[in-house]
């Protein structure tokens, strides 16, 4: 027999797979999972409503089910105490000023501060117009009208109904790998939401000296889990496996406020990591934030001369990316451009809803903010381009450094910087370890 024939003989199991390549295969897709049942269950916070500045407090009784936090949502009412107001370039998360998450066992998950300043830019960059349109649309997410009078959708003061997906929230929820949330962490879990003042909202009209709202409630909290019961055999491998530790790694966030009012910005982020991926340095101006009715989540037009951050010997970029003149419609491409990159939004194609007019912002001059000022410096350490887990060792002596240059009159600013890191969660029947 001449190898030819050999290649050519076929068994049943390459048939079988021949088939189904070639999409002829009309047998009954095997059975592959292993839920007994999925359930959607509410679960409700400690009071019915809140007003600002108060803690809304969940505590989770989600027993033995495994929780999909994609598909998990926080459900509740807003309503102005008078008037009609919006969020303005940010959502309904501009209420969450900090959001904790502790185990059973007191053991802190995460924690986050100025979460409502965070997630406006992480939306804004990391989410396409299209999801703006749609899923941000329920979160209170607007888009620009052009209007003389307009900006942002309007929050009436009979109230309006907000949805913000549980992944929102906290790092915790977000496992890498887009793994279940496991009993051993969500049973017992508690979730605690510090309410914003109300200087979060913004009044729907930016003409002339905008309104400020005297407070709000925070009415009919609730959580809405979408959970799924495993076959025995399942959920007591899991458990057996909980002995030892269930790994779950995630990101986490941790603010750093400078306020500077001279044109060189130098400064060190005081965090000890083992795996810093991550810096989103956001600049406003601190008249802006003090004023009232206005939208104080709203970055400061785009004034950079130049940028760079490092890391003991390392620097990112090698060279201070510099601008060619002065921040305008002329020479904001390149910054806009590297934003863009170190965001990971240009390969594969994923498209920001950050445009390039946003990025350079205009400057509140009294009149309607008709254009979302959402410039951000962004810094990537992660060395690998193709896992997301290789970033860098901060420690006290080997600091996280932040080097930038405004161009022109300095501006007085307030500048929030969040470090992203990778933290590490290991769940055991019992309690849990957390390590940075």
């Amino acid at each position: 027999m001449s190898m030819q024939d050999n290649n050519m003989m076929m068994d049943a199991k390459l048939v079988d797979s021949l088939l189904q390549v070639n999409q002829l295969s009309y047998r009954m897709p095997p059975q592959i999972s292993i839920a007994q049942k999925v359930t959607h269950t509410i679960m409700y916070s400690q009071q019915s409503q809140y007003t600002n500045g108060q803690t809304v407090v969940f505590d989770m009784q989600s027993g033995n089910s495994f929780v999909d936090a994609t598909c998990s949502y926080l459900r509740f009412v807003v309503t102005p105490s008078a008037g009609t107001h919006s969020f303005g370039s940010g959502s309904c998360q501009n209420l969450f000023e900090r959001v904790v998450i502790r185990t059973r066992s007191g053991r802190e998950l995460s924690r986050c501060e100025n979460l409502n300043l965070l997630n406006k830019f992480m939306d804004r960059y990391m989410k396409s117009d299209n999801w703006q349109k749609t899923v941000g649309k329920s979160m209170g997410y607007s888009q620009e009208s052009g209007a003389a009078n307009i900006y942002g959708d309007a929050v009436p003061a009979a109230g309006k109904l907000f949805v913000v997906p549980l992944c929102s929230l906290a790092g915790c929820f977000n496992i890498i790998g887009s793994k279940l949330l496991p009993p051993q962490m969500m049973s017992g879990l508690r979730i605690e939401i510090r309410l914003a003042d109300p200087t979060c909202f913004s009044s729907v009209d930016q003409q002339g000296a905008p309104a400020n709202l005297a407070s709000y409630t925070f009415d009919r909290p609730e959580i809405h889990l979408k959970e799924y019961t495993l076959n025995d055999n399942f959920s007591r491998k899991i458990s057996e496996m909980a002995n030892q530790g269930l790994n779950c790694l995630y990101f986490e966030h941790y603010n750093t406020i400078v306020a500077t009012t001279t044109n060189a910005v130098n400064y060190d982020i005081k965090k000890a990591v083992s795996k810093a991926v991550r810096l989103s340095v956001i600049s406003r101006e601190q008249a802006n934030i003090n004023e009232a009715g206005r939208d104080i989540f709203q970055a400061t037009p785009f004034s950079y001369e130049t940028i760079q951050s490092n890391c003991g010997s390392d620097y990112i970029p090698n060279q201070p990316l510099q601008l060619n003149g002065t921040a305008d419609v002329n020479n904001i491409n390149e910054m806009y451009y590297y934003a863009l990159e170190e965001s990971n939004k240009l390969e594969p194609w994923d498209p920001s809803s950050v445009t390039p007019q946003q990025y350079l912002g205009r400057t509140n001059d009294g009149t309607v903010a008709d254009v979302f000022s959402n410039g951000m410096v962004v810094f990537n350490w992660n060395r690998s381009n193709t896992s997301q887990l290789a970033g860098y060792t901060v420690s006290n002596s080997r600091s996280l450094l932040i080097n930038l240059k405004q161009e022109g009159v300095a501006k007085n600013l307030r500048i929030d910087t969040y470090l992203t890191f990778i933290r590490l969660a290991k769940y055991m029947n019992t309690n849990a370890l957390v390590l940075d």
